[in-house]
């Protein structure tokens, strides 16, 4: 069935406006290139890794009277002029939840999608700053149009595709099923992945060998205590 004319307006609006939460108070030139972030490049990936709309998000700070980093006598913020935002999460409209903080380096998805918003914020505004930056920016995406006067761009870390990031994190995933398959843990890093498969080894050797080689096994670990018995 049809959508009605003023069902279809109400759509289209769903699918390309999100509200901006707290409040924030900006100057109008930010405002603007916000609103044509959020349209051109926040909720065409959002359809594109969700399949749904943003409708929104979350930011920790707008116009703040301070210095950069909120470090006292450093540079004046873009802040202070309400020219700067920092955004920390997006909520889709099923009421999903993708944070900066935990999205950045969580699932697929969510690499892609975060990574696919800031690649296109580097395009809108003059400075850019994500998690990787530094330590200040560990849990938002800030971004400005502070201008200088060498005309100079600042998107830290670089501009990534998302379809690159997420599927550089498939394959970790991939391989930290196959070993979770083995009996493992998720492995947390390259150290814990190398003991993983060494004692996933030591499982199928034994599990090979029978009940006796596995008795043989146990006596051998009993008398060599930290080595690994020599099952083959």
């Amino acid at each position: 069935m049809p959508l009605s004319p003023s069902r279809e307006r109400q759509m289209a609006a769903i699918a390309t406006t999100a509200s901006v939460t707290p409040a924030a108070t900006l100057a109008c030139p930010i405002v603007s290139t916000l609103d044509r972030w959020i349209t051109e490049a926040v909720q065409p990936a959002a359809q594109k890794w969700f399949g749904q709309p943003v409708v929104e998000i979350k930011q920790i700070s707008a116009y703040s009277c301070r210095g950069m980093n909120g470090t006292p006598g450093a540079h004046i913020s873009e802040h202070a002029f309400g020219n700067a935002l920092d955004i920390s999460a997006f909520i889709f409209a099923d009421g999903h939840k993708i944070t900066v903080k935990d999205g950045w380096r969580g699932v697929p998805e969510d690499q892609g999608f975060l990574r696919d918003v800031q690649a296109a914020a580097c395009e809108l505004f003059t400075t850019v700053l994500a998690p990787g930056s530094n330590v200040y920016h560990y849990d938002h995406i800030h971004v400005d149009l502070m201008r200088r006067a060498s005309g100079r761009r600042i998107c830290q870390p670089g501009a990534v595709s998302g379809d690159e990031v997420a599927a550089r994190a498939r394959g970790r995933y991939a391989n930290s099923r196959g070993d979770s398959a083995m009996g493992c843990p998720r492995p947390m890093g390259t150290r814990t992945i190398a003991a993983c498969r060494t004692r996933c080894r030591g499982k199928t050797d034994a599990a090979r060998l029978g009940s006796g080689g596995r008795e043989r096994a146990r006596m051998i670990a009993r008398s060599f205590p930290g080595r690994r018995a020599p099952w083959h």
